[in-house]
């Protein structure tokens, strides 16, 4: 049998389908019908239920009898990590009217479970979530759509600030240390990163990282600012829309982190777009109908947001170190590296 590593795509589409089946049993659903939906990271299968569960549905949160299973990258994120995610997504869905993927459990009443099988490297970590009725806004995107992510964003940040996360468990944080020293899943620190940067980003990251760095001394992280946060919540991805209301995905990249940072990432993809001003009006207005940012805070989303790219652009540079035959390795400099540095030079 062939190493992992030395398969062809197809080949670990076909492992990691047998781990997927050997996953649902602990769900009871492993004679049901699944479908890859992607493998970048997570492998993400769409699972069909066959028969109908006995709960109780309404056909506007989620699509009846079908779920996301996700097959944990160790990399993205630990077993630690991943409990803490499902709780709040657990929590979420418990607490209030918001829809979010919402955890299934095992039939042994467990948030994930752990699946192997020869030919895969170690256990992998795996969670099964409901799927959520909507769908992607790719063209036509208006300032209804931003206003929609705004109050969601709001909601989610209130429930943030109440809920009391299990002692003992922690995630990924977006302070300082998280952005511009930690590893985050490239297999070399951030911190070591720096070193490698091309002379011409060195000056400006290092003006953002120094602002930064005084900005979060002052604010400190108390419950008004910092806690659990989306982390890449944007109308261009990772939101769905259903009849004008938004629903945030993929809570994978979630973690501590302060509030306006959040919001920031909303407006990554448009910031040169013409109606920017528009639609970051239409966002913070409707923020504004749930939760509201003081000045100091609204005022400071243009650094978080050269913040977001100091960090992407040391990541992209710690990838291309540790793997410099990457496919998307152009792709990830012109979007990280290139777009960033533009918005970094014109924010300073």
């Amino acid at each position: 049998m062939k190493k992992f590593n030395e398969l062809t795509y197809l080949g670990k589409v076909r492992r990691f389908r047998r781990l997927a089946k050997t996953a649902l049993e602990a769900y009871g659903m492993d004679k049901d019908e699944f479908r890859l939906v992607r493998l970048a990271g997570n492998a993400l299968f769409r699972v069909f239920q066959s028969k109908s569960t006995s709960e109780k549905k309404s056909n506007n949160r989620y699509e009846e009898n079908q779920y996301l299973l996700r097959i944990h990258d160790r990399s993205e994120q630990d077993t630690e990590a991943i409990t803490l995610e499902m709780l709040w997504l657990d929590a979420i869905c418990r607490e209030t009217d918001l829809i979010v993927p919402k955890p299934i459990n095992t039939r042994d009443g467990s948030l994930l479970t752990q699946a192997e099988i020869h030919g895969v490297p170690d256990k992998r970590d795996c969670t099964l979530l409901g799927w959520v009725k909507g769908r992607f806004v790719t063209q036509g995107i208006k300032t209804c759509h931003f206003e929609a992510q705004g109050r969601i964003m709001a909601q989610l940040h209130n429930h943030a600030e109440r809920w009391c996360p299990p002692k003992g468990l922690s995630k990924r944080s977006f302070d300082w240390k998280g952005l511009f020293s930690d590893d985050v899943g490239a297999g070399l620190a951030n911190s070591e990163a720096w070193s490698l940067l091309p002379h011409r980003y060195i000056k400006p990251y290092k003006a953002v990282a120094q602002k930064v760095k005084r900005l979060m001394d002052n604010w400190g992280k108390t419950s008004d600012v910092y806690g659990l946060i989306h982390g890449d919540c944007g109308v261009d991805a990772n939101v769905l829309f259903w009849r004008g209301e938004a629903r945030p995905i993929d809570f994978d990249g979630s973690g501590f982190g302060y509030y306006a940072y959040d919001l920031s990432l909303a407006l990554e993809h448009c910031w040169d777009d013409v109606l920017y001003p528009q639609y970051r009006t239409a966002l913070i207005d409707g923020y504004n109908e749930y939760r509201s940012l003081s000045d100091v805070q609204l005022k400071h989303m243009n650094l978080f947001l050269a913040a977001f790219y100091v960090y992407m652009g040391l990541w992209t540079t710690a990838i291309n170190q540790v793997n410099p035959k990457s496919a998307d390795r152009s792709y990830r400099i012109k979007r990280w590296q290139d777009r960033g540095l533009k918005f970094i030079r014109q924010y300073l």
